[in-house]
């Protein structure tokens, strides 16, 4: 009997499950599913949810729903991987072993490294908890300067920061009180996407709608007695309410299994998607530290290589599938319209895809649908 325990639950944890479950249907496989939450949350709704208070449920599904029947799910913590005897330690005190290992553990939100996230005017949008907090902070919002920043690089999803700019702008125009507020997105980089063509596209939307870019602003500390945030430059600007994307970093069971780079991200070949210098291991999503976005779109694409290979491995042959770096992503301009970006390892973004229209903020709200129906359960 073969065993493959996936560590994660998330997107794709549940993704590879599933696949592996549908293409592999042999009686020497054994899938276990190390997962502490009995709910998936479809994250990219946070997004959207920091603007309304639609019940949690709207956006989750019970594991057992979407769980493969060949799928074993333990609801418990990976404490410690043993790499020597293949064996992880759990927190409801059991061992179990394992022939093949797929880390799916995602990123943690570091938010103990922002130590104001305690204060009224200080949120983010990448956990429950905290888009609940920010849900009441912009319903309390009167009319001020609402600053936008990532406090690091990498962060899930990169244009939703971006996005976040062009909802609230919407939000505050609805509540009529856009023209006693100013929004300031802050970014990194001379423009406010990586991307050439996207950048300007996003710059000639902001300027549109009077969102101030700041650029070349790293984001280093908060002055919470004067409400300004410091970039390491020394720049400071002031704020009423500032969103902050949290840091981004690997989690400790991965750090502690010397299994992480600098920030606890796993070395992952890009093509294979085997875990570097480790065999019978593999790595996918947003605990990896693949060159490319962080998102549910990467996971999505790159499962079925991690699945064939893995069944590749247990029939003896090379596991020769590869990830060629595909991703699509949309990002929203408004409630209603999104631009479409898609790209891979050898091209950025195509031109064409770039255009802000309705049909992809239409496809931007369905994907949800499809997510719970079709994605989490492998079947696309």
């Amino acid at each position: 009997m073969q065993r493959i325990v996936i560590i994660g639950g998330g997107f794709s944890g549940i993704n590879v499950a599933n696949k592996i479950a549908m293409k592999g249907k042999r009686k020497d496989i054994s899938i276990i599913l190390i997962e502490p939450r009995e709910h998936n949350v479809y994250e990219p709704h946070y997004l959207f949810w920091s603007f309304n208070k639609d019940p949690l449920k709207k956006f989750t599904v019970p594991l057992r729903k979407v769980l493969k029947k060949g799928v074993q799910h333990i609801p418990a913590v990976a404490t410690k991987i043993d790499k020597k005897n293949k064996s992880i330690d759990l927190s409801n005190g059991e061992t179990i072993s394992y022939d093949y290992l797929v880390l799916a553990t995602g990123a943690r939100m570091a938010e103990e490294q922002v130590d104001s996230y305690d204060k009224d005017n200080i949120h983010h949008f990448y956990l429950t908890k905290a888009t609940e907090e920010l849900q009441v902070a912009l319903k309390n919002f009167n009319g001020g300067t609402i600053v936008i920043s990532p406090s690091t690089v990498p962060y899930k999803c990169p244009p939703a920061p971006i996005e976040f700019a062009f909802l609230v702008d919407r939000y505050l125009r609805k509540r009529k009180i856009r023209d006693k507020s100013t929004i300031k997105f802050l970014y990194p980089l001379l423009r406010p996407y990586p991307e050439a063509r996207v950048a300007e596209k996003v710059k000639e939307l902001y300027d549109k709608r009077g969102i101030e870019f700041v650029e070349f602003f790293n984001y280093e500390s908060i002055d919470k007695e004067n409400n300004k945030v410091i970039s390491l430059e020394g720049d400071e600007i002031e704020y009423d309410l500032l969103i902050l994307i949290p840091p981004h970093e690997g989690h400790k069971v991965i750090i502690e299994a010397g299994l992480g780079d600098r920030e606890g991200f796993v070395p992952t070949d890009r093509f294979t998607l085997k875990v570097k210098d480790h065999d019978k291991m593999y790595a996918i999503g947003d605990g990896t530290n693949l060159p490319v976005s962080k998102s549910g779109a990467v996971s999505h694409f790159s499962a079925p290589t991690v699945a064939k290979n893995i069944l590749l491995e247990i029939e003896g042959k090379e596991p020769t599938a590869k990830y060629n770096g595909f991703t699509i992503c949309f990002v929203v301009t408004s409630p209603r319209r999104s631009m479409l970006l898609f790209f891979s390892y050898k091209y950025p973004p195509k031109k064409f895809g770039l255009h802000n229209l309705f049909i992809y903020g239409f496809f931007k709200k369905a994907f949800k649908i499809a997510y719970f129906k079709a994605l989490l359960k492998g079947y696309l």
